[in-house]
């Protein structure tokens, strides 16, 4: 049970798995799972907070009428308390004009998707987004 609990708690595969629960909550629209996954000190480079980005996701994803989130050539790195996941994302559903906008400007990204993960505590399964990013994409101002 000791070995079990080292292999699952290792800072790269936690990571992982919580890069997992947030594509999987963001997917079926758990706005309360991804926030809980979410730093309450988030930012990123389209000057989103916390609050901003669990709101702009929140309207474009309720577009959907059937979305799946696809990830492909996972990636994973962690140091000193920090985790990056680089990976490709794929949006795939349909919906309203929005739901088509996004599903069509995913596609067109060349580069994968950057999360970065920050250990909260001692705990070793308490892991939190604190930035996003994904250097083609231009966010709109609302």
């Amino acid at each position: 049970m000791f070995v079990f609990c080292l292999w699952l708690w290792q800072p790269a595969r936690q990571v992982r798995r919580h890069q997992e629960k947030l594509v999987s909550a963001a997917e079926s629209r758990n706005w309360k799972k991804v926030s809980e996954l979410i730093a309450e000190d988030y930012s990123d480079r389209w000057a989103h907070d916390k609050a901003t980005v669990i709101e702009r996701s929140r309207q474009v994803f309720s577009q959907f009428m059937a979305l799946a989130i696809e990830a492909n050539d996972i990636a994973v790195t962690e140091s000193n308390g920090e985790g990056i996941v680089r990976e490709r994302l794929i949006l795939k559903g349909s919906g309203g004009p929005v739901a088509e906008m996004a599903i069509e400007r995913v596609a067109t990204l060349k580069q994968p998707f950057s999360f970065t993960w920050r250990q909260q505590s001692w705990k070793p399964w308490d892991w939190a987004l604190i930035r996003a990013d994904q250097s083609e994409l231009e966010v709109p101002e609302f």
